[in-house]
């Protein structure tokens, strides 16, 4: 039994009767500052390999493999290098992702990671999936087109809102991630333990603290005539982002396949040789399906 967790619980349930708007004002800005995490050993290694860049004055990316290049190709056609966009989940950041990368630069591919905003070595101190979103398609603008997306957690949910409202891809790959941002939010008042009201309050609270309602963030509504190949990839345990969330995409994204993991969990599921394996062979197919 999670003494701490109860206690904690307790809590909350006892200020959201006597301050519920207080309450759930204090909880959006807690919710929307990440916390960052100290670097660890294998991450220091994946730095080295990788060539890291300033997207913006603000915004830190690192690239492995071949830098992305426009030649002239047969009958003077020009042929982009392909390049793969990594999208990193919530407090963490684009290092935690190189479990991915090493088959995709060896099948030549330039991956470059993000560490989005109030994350890894970008700035800021607060952040949200919108402003995830954001700056995917601000990273499109800026480096050109995007062979593949790959989003894990937070980071799947974004580059779902992403190409709902307009981002180009010829593939997503979608791990461990929501089907709405406010789905999300409510998942994490029942942790937390707040009442229905002051779980309206605190969504309410986020949607003014970041400029959009939640409810305009739900990708099933979005990417209802996306025809994008999609690969969805879950584990049926995943106590972080429900198992269920994933599926009610995959009943949306017609152009879709799932794969179930079972014992992995919310972020094992990264280095899982069978993930990568999948992803890899989806990423390098010529037809899916």
């Amino acid at each position: 039994m999670n003494y701490a967790l109860m206690a904690f619980r307790l809590k909350h349930q006892l200020s959201s009767l006597m301050f519920s708007a207080r309450t759930a004002e204090n909880l959006a800005q807690n919710f929307l500052t990440p916390k960052r995490f100290e670097i660890k050993d294998w991450e220091h290694r994946a730095e080295k390999q990788g060539q890291r860049f300033q997207l913006t004055p603000d915004i830190s990316a690192i690239r492995w493999g071949a830098h992305h290049q426009v030649v002239e190709g047969d009958e003077g056609k020009k042929v982009e290098s392909k390049q793969i966009l990594l999208v990193h989940g919530w407090e963490s950041r684009g290092t935690q992702l190189f479990g991915l990368i090493e088959g995709l630069v060896a099948k030549g591919y330039s991956v470059v990671a993000i560490d989005m905003p109030g994350h890894g070595h970008s700035k800021g101190d607060t952040s949200n999936a919108y402003l995830f979103s954001q700056t995917i398609a601000l990273a499109q603008k800026i480096l050109g087109h995007f062979h593949v997306i790959i989003g894990h957690s937070m980071g799947a949910g974004a580059t779902s809102v992403a190409v709902g409202k307009g981002v180009s891809t010829d593939k997503m790959v979608l791990i461990s991630g929501p089907s709405s941002i406010e789905n999300v939010l409510r998942h994490f008042t029942q942790i937390v333990g707040l009442n229905n009201k002051t779980t309206d309050n605190f969504i309410a609270a986020i949607s003014r603290l970041v400029g959009i309602p939640a409810s305009d963030m739900d990708a099933t509504q979005l990417l209802q005539r996306c025809d994008v190949p999609t690969l969805l990839i879950h584990d049926d345990g995943d106590r972080e982002v429900p198992y269920g969330e994933s599926k009610r995409l995959s009943k949306v994204i017609k152009n879709s396949q799932f794969l179930t993991t079972q014992g992995l969990g919310h972020r094992k599921i990264l280095k899982s040789d069978v993930v990568i394996k999948t992803i890899n062979d989806f990423v390098s197919a010529e037809k899916f399906g």
